[in-house]
């Protein structure tokens, strides 16, 4: 067995849930910064209690799983329990030993469901949005989603706010050699390429008789520039100019701020969660249709985040719903969403690892 140097192969990837529930371009990122690691019979891949939130999986060989209650079992490389993390808790309920020598992988948590979160959200609508200003610019928002998706200033905004966001940008056409923002100037704009390219240049010497200057980058389409003024308050450290005719998308310096800020929520822990359900209150479960069938809450209704808008509008004003996720990221974005059509949602913190319930073993027969 020998592990990659180059990162894993995209079509292990493919194979793993949640994984294969991202677009393919959000694969073939982490497929190149996934490495195999090796694991030798006998050795300990991780124990009960431990807090390491990284998705382990079994590529080859075999685990025993020893949970805290129970008996032990094992996982082979290849079966349907290989395709899942091997344990989906923080701290983790079992000790995962090596029964053979075995290659893994572990992936960032917080990535893949960040990336999740993007990857519903620019599936949630498939049309064309036409904005106008001094003229007419059509935007294809799936398009533009997958872009931001990986640029790192998004990948912190708030998932309630990723549509939020594409309400509050204005487009604005550019020409070949015009300059968007200029060193030294006030920030008052971030921006996003929708179409063409840019150059980033610095002055090296800002004295008056000397205008050199140095390229600093090349920006293309779905590059993000001119954040670093609106949040250091400070001025532009560098000028960027168009390259080629072009549509930007930029968003004022009180929005892009107001934006990265979580919006107002009503997240509620465990027992509050349970005291609503008592009540009257249903479950929601934004996870996908996949992880749903897997297990879930009892009495759970399952609308995965991109069928939030179409699904509001058939749920009971009256009623209170409380979404849950696995982070709790994809499912204050569905809170937030269905706020919108005056329902009253709530969010469970922290998520599934928040509740002392195995959900695997709550699958309902339909």
């Amino acid at each position: 067995m020998n592990g990659s140097n180059n990162g894993v192969n995209l079509m292990v990837l493919m194979r793993l849930q949640p994984i294969n529930s991202l677009l393919e371009d959000q694969i073939i990122e982490l497929a190149a910064q996934t490495q195999e690691q090796a694991l030798l019979a006998g050795r300990i891949l991780f124990k009960e209690g431990d807090t390491n939130t990284d998705l382990i999986y079994l590529i080859e060989g075999e685990v025993e799983i020893r949970p805290a209650e129970g008996k032990p079992y094992s996982i082979k490389s290849g079966s349907s329990e290989s395709r899942r993390p091997l344990s989906d808790h923080s701290p983790h309920r079992c000790t995962a030993v090596a029964s053979s020598p075995i290659l893994y992988i572990s992936i960032n948590s917080d990535l893949v469901d960040t990336m999740l979160t993007w990857a519903e959200s620019a599936s949630s609508e498939n049309e064309e949005v036409i904005m106008s200003g001094s003229d007419i610019i059509n935007i294809d928002t799936d398009g533009l989603k997958n872009k931001m998706q990986h640029s790192p200033n998004f990948r912190k905004l708030p998932a309630a706010n990723i549509d939020l966001l594409l309400e509050k940008m204005e487009p604005i056409r550019m020409n070949a050699g015009e300059v968007v923002i200029r060193q030294g100037d006030e920030g008052d704009y971030f921006y996003v390429i929708e179409q063409g390219e840019a150059l980033v240049t610095r002055m090296i010497d800002e004295t008056e008789n000397n205008e050199e200057s140095v390229d600093m980058a090349h920006l293309s389409e779905g590059s993000t520039f001119g954040e670093a003024a609106l949040i250091s308050d400070s001025p532009r450290n560098a000028t960027v100019s168009m390259q080629t005719d072009g549509v930007l998308l930029r968003l004022n310096k009180e929005n892009f701020l107001t934006l990265m800020q979580d919006p107002a929520q009503n997240w509620i822990n465990h027992d509050e969660a349970v005291d609503n359900i008592k009540k009257g209150a249903v479950w929601i479960d934004v996870r996908s249709a996949t992880d749903f069938n897997k297990g879930h809450l009892p009495g759970a209704i399952n609308i995965p985040m991109n069928e939030a808008h179409r699904r509001a509008q058939d749920l009971n004003a009256d009623t209170t719903y409380i979404c849950y996720c696995q982070t709790g990221r994809r499912s204050s974005a569905a809170a937030f969403i269905l706020s919108q059509y005056n329902l009253d949602a709530k969010v469970l913190k922290d998520g599934l690892p928040s509740l002392d319930t195995d959900v695997e073993m709550m699958t309902e027969a339909s």
